[in-house]
């Protein structure tokens, strides 16, 4: 069910009734912790959890909530942040609302304000979307924020090569797992990282969930990886 009622999304509003999951990235030999991303939750006024997708897709009606939300996220994932690099997601569409020619947007200087910040742009297939992506982009670059491109071979995404350029880090979606024994996604997927190796990009396998693609992971040589495996060492606040 997409459909959040607009009772529901008040309350979760009004109370403030969100918070934040901290989920680490390692280093796959090692198991050594150098950073973590911070991922926005939601809850109803019993405690459970909603779907993240689910309230981002309802706020997307209201633009101007949608960037107020976002920004009141963005301000408790820096507060409460463990120490080190950070990634954050950031929505383009909350982005847009607060950009103007004369002002600086509220959102790049919130974020600009702390060090170790990584950005993480997702590609979007919709031409409208690909273009406020790639304008949030250079504005956060030209902050000298580093940027990662997210969800590398996701189904339905698209790859921009400019935007596979500017970034500093690559992050493979957990799709990939699925599609490692076809030999032209392995041989992709392996161009891929020798692609950031010889540019100076980092690399991140995303969705590990067991030891087996934990070993895949550690046979590709990606730099970091993160997912479900690494549960006991999620952090949570708000």
């Amino acid at each position: 069910m997409n459909h959040l009622s607009a009772s529901l999304l008040l309350d979760v509003l009004g109370r403030q009734r969100f918070g934040v999951e901290y989920q680490p990235l390692l280093k796959p030999a090692t198991g050594e912790v150098v950073a973590y991303e911070a991922l926005a939750r939601f809850y109803d006024q019993s405690g459970q959890t909603l779907r993240t997708d689910h309230v981002f897709h309802a706020l997307h009606d209201s633009p101007l909530t949608l960037f107020q939300v976002e920004y009141q996220m963005k301000q408790l994932q820096i507060e409460q942040a463990p120490a080190g690099t950070l990634f954050l997601n950031l929505d383009p569409d909350a982005y847009t609302v607060a950009e103007t020619p004369a002002q600086a947007n509220p959102l790049l200087d919130l974020i600009g304000q702390r060090a170790d910040v990584v950005l993480e742009i997702i590609e979007n297939s919709d031409l409208s979307d690909a273009r406020q992506s790639a304008r949030m982009a250079d504005a956060f670059s030209q902050r000298q924020i580093r940027l990662a491109l997210d969800d590398i071979g996701a189904p339905h995404s698209m790859l921009s090569l400019p935007l596979l350029i500017q970034v500093d880090c690559l992050k493979f979606d957990r799709s990939w797992f699925a599609q490692l024994d076809c030999p032209l996604y392995h041989a992709a997927l392996v161009s891929l990282i020798a692609y950031a190796r010889e540019t100076g990009k980092q690399t991140v396998m995303e969705g590990v969930e067991n030891e087996a693609q934990l070993a895949k992971a550690r046979a590709l040589g990606v730099d970091l990886v993160q997912g479900f495996l690494y549960r006991p060492l999620f952090k949570s606040a708000g």
